[in-house]
């Protein structure tokens, strides 16, 4: 597994932690109940169990849903962190880390066509770049408010 792999690993783990830092209890209980049924869907499904395409459908569909989750578990949580972080900010910073995709997937497949969004791989490590980008902004805002 490369290192993009493991970092959209990892925040899939820490969702449910982030929620929990949010202070909102139905967004809690949303990310912790869809975590427990991502967590199952794949396991049967790498456990060599028989999938339907509409479970294939269905298991993307919870995917997408959960990486939405963390991108809005994600913002919440610098919100409470960061008192000044707008959706403007969040959303150069989604921004980045696409164009920062797209510079990636050029330069490795020496392919500068724009790598159509849909592409699992491209958005995927869209959200993985930005939220890094949200960390760094979030860490060095409060690394400031320390110093202060």
């Amino acid at each position: 597994m490369d290192v993009f792999g493991t970092l959209i690993w990892l925040g899939i783990l820490i969702n449910p932690f982030l929620a929990y830092q949010t202070k909102r209890v139905s967004l809690y209980r949303i990310t912790l109940i869809l975590f427990i049924v991502f967590l199952v869907t794949w396991g049967y499904a790498v456990a060599g169990g028989s999938v339907p395409t509409l479970f294939d459908t269905a298991w993307s569909l919870l995917f997408i849903a959960y990486v939405s989750l963390l991108v809005l578990n994600s913002y919440f949580v610098s919100k409470r962190f960061v008192p000044n972080m707008t959706w403007f900010r969040f959303s150069v910073m989604g921004l980045s880390g696409v164009v920062i995709s797209q510079v990636w997937f050029g330069l490795s497949t020496d392919n500068w066509e724009w790598s159509s969004f849909m592409n699992g791989d491209v958005w995927m490590m869209s959200v993985t770049v930005s939220l890094l980008l949200l960390l760094f902004v979030t860490m060095k805002t409060l690394d400031r408010r320390i110093e202060v």
